[in-house]
């Protein structure tokens, strides 16, 4: 115990002078209420913290831990000081904030517009991969209206060198094909192509005419109605902890426009999705939910739908991608929609064009959920998690 405290001691007198004493500070003790163990976002009144500090909100900061190691933060576009924590259940943890130049981190949540690749929007975190179809895919006449998954099972983005290294394989080797090298171009393209793994996942989830993994959709007579690709799109946060972008929805066959705000944290399997619609005259019925592909391993619930997607090709592949959509506040039914193709779906009757919050996500069982017990274990607690939030106790101790 004496050798701790003494090296301790040795850490916090390494700590520059400003920083120990006499420094301007605001203490964020944040609090656990409930069971789980948690590793998630904790949020913080940027306004709050800065006035405390005499600041504003553009202003540097540095946040550190109880150990004075320097921690990553982000402010988000809604006025949040967004901080990635561990904390055991029912337990505290103690950062302070003050003004300062903070160094570089790397940052583990990210997206853009890829116009390179028709305008797909795409985005990741540590977890996985996300992709929903833009205006230049519309012009062409392609009709995917859904939300894709790429598989990953590593920590470490991948989504530009995936892209960069598709568009090359493909211009390159389709160059060989034209120049009579029709092997060569093949094999190009399967060294290349992100329908492949190379070592860190692939896109092997198929969307189309769909909702994919989690996209809302209004219902006419029983059955989807579908906007298709997204008109408009605002990139709102983009790291280093939270991904948010904004997007609108041209007019549907139901005569609206349809709003999504969509964000992604750090080290989470689920996208929050806040929905709304502009036009619509009397209520209707709103069903958000996940594309069925042949396998039996489904969960539907008011609280969720949970599935196992075998991939575009289970004999090959022999891996599973689980893919969800969380109610918090329950649906008003779960049911498995015929058509073409099959959906399973959480259906809000009577719904009259205001906000609604539902999560949506996946993991791969070659990553770190290896099973559909897993899967189901994680959105219980993710649900429970939502329903008992961090708590942030903001204070002005120097």
């Amino acid at each position: 115990m004496k050798q701790k405290l003494y090296l301790l001691s040795l850490i916090m007198s390494a700590l520059p002078f400003t920083e120990k004493a006499g420094a301007q500070e605001v203490t964020l003790t944040i609090t656990n209420p409930g069971h789980n163990q948690r590793q998630e976002l904790a949020e913080a009144s940027l306004q709050t913290v800065c006035e405390l500090l005499g600041t504003d909100s553009t202003a540097p900061l540095k946040v550190r831990n109880a150990l004075g190691q320097e921690m990553p933060y982000q402010k988000s576009h809604d006025g949040k000081l967004l901080l990635s924590v561990a904390l055991q259940p029912e337990s505290q943890v103690v950062y302070t904030v003050t003004k300062g130049e903070p160094k570089a981190f790397k940052s583990q949540v990210s997206g853009r517009i890829y116009p390179e690749r028709l305008d797909d929007l795409t985005w990741e975190n540590d977890r996985g991969i996300y992709r929903i179809y833009g205006p230049a895919l519309q012009r062409k006449g392609e009709q995917s209206f859904g939300t894709d998954v790429w598989v990953k099972n590593t920590p470490e983005p991948v989504v530009e060198y995936r892209y960069r290294q598709h568009m090359d394989g493909w211009r390159q080797g389709d160059s060989l094909r034209k120049a009579g090298k029709k092997e060569e171009g093949e094999e190009l393209f399967r060294n290349t192509s992100f329908h492949l793994d190379h070592g860190q996942g692939m896109d092997v989830y198929s969307v189309g005419p769909s909702l994919g993994c989690g996209a809302p959709a209004l219902m006419k007579d029983g059955q989807l109605v579908f906007p298709y690709c997204f008109k408009d799109c605002k990139i709102l946060d983009n790291g280093p902890l939270r991904f948010t972008a904004e997007l609108t929805y041209g007019t549907t066959d139901a005569g609206t426009t349809e709003h999504r705000r969509i964000s992604l944290d750090k080290g989470s399997h689920y996208n929050r999705m806040t929905v709304w619609y502009d036009g619509i005259k009397s209520p209707t019925a709103l069903a958000t939910g996940v594309v069925l592909h042949g396998s039996d391993r489904l969960i539907t619930d008011k609280k969720y739908i949970l599935y196992a997607d075998p991939t575009d090709n289970p004999k090959v592949h022999q891996s599973l991608i689980f893919v969800g959509t969380l109610f918090p506040d329950t649906a008003d039914e779960a049911i498995e929609l015929s058509g073409k193709p099959n959906h399973a779906v959480g259906i809000i009757r009577q719904y009259k064009g205001q906000p609604y919050t539902y999560y949506f996500g996946s993991a791969w069982s070659l990553y770190d959920v290896p099973t559909m017990a897993h899967w189901q274990l994680l959105a219980d607690e993710y649900l429970e998690n939502i329903k008992t939030p961090l708590t942030i106790k903001i204070t002005k101790t120097k």
